[in-house]
C-alpha cells in the first residue's frame, strides 16, 4: 500500500485521544503510531517531517511532535488545531508521502 489508507476510519479502531483528537491504532511506540486526526488524518508512520504540510497550511493546523527512534522520522507533523482546517486541501496534495487525508463534513 502506499499512502495514507483512504478508508482507515472503517478498518481501524480509536485507540487514544491526543492533542484533542482522535488517534487510530494500532499504536505500539515507538515503531508503530498509527493515524491522528479524524478531520485532518495524518499516517505518523508514513509521515517523513519533510514539512511541506506545516508551510502550506493557510491556519496553521500542525505542529511538531518528537516522536524518537520512529524509523520514518524522530518527529510528526501533528494535526493539533484540526478543527481549524478550512479544507484547502494544500497539505494533502503537497504531502511528498501521501500521509494525508482530508476529510470534509458532510
Amino acid at each position: 500500500m502506499s499512502g495514507i489508507d483512504p478508508n482507515f476510519k472503517t478498518t481501524k479502531s480509536i485507540v487514544e485521544k491526543h492533542s484533542d483528537h482522535d488517534v487510530y491504532g494500532p499504536v505500539e511506540p515507538p515503531k508503530k503510531l498509527g493515524i491522528h486526526g479524524s478531520i485532518v488524518a495524518v499516517d505518523f508512520d508514513l509521515c517523513i517531517a519533510d514539512g511541506v504540510c506545516l508551510d502550506v497550511c493557510p491556519v496553521s493546523v500542525f505542529e511538531w511532535v518528537e516522536t524518537p527512534d520512529h524509523p520514518a522520522s524522530t518527529k510528526k507533523a501533528d494535526p493539533t488545531r484540526e478543527s481549524d482546517c478550512i479544507f484547502c486541501m494544500a497539505c494533502e496534495v503537497q504531502c511528498p508521502p501521501v500521509a494525508i487525508k482530508i476529510f470534509q463534513p458532510s
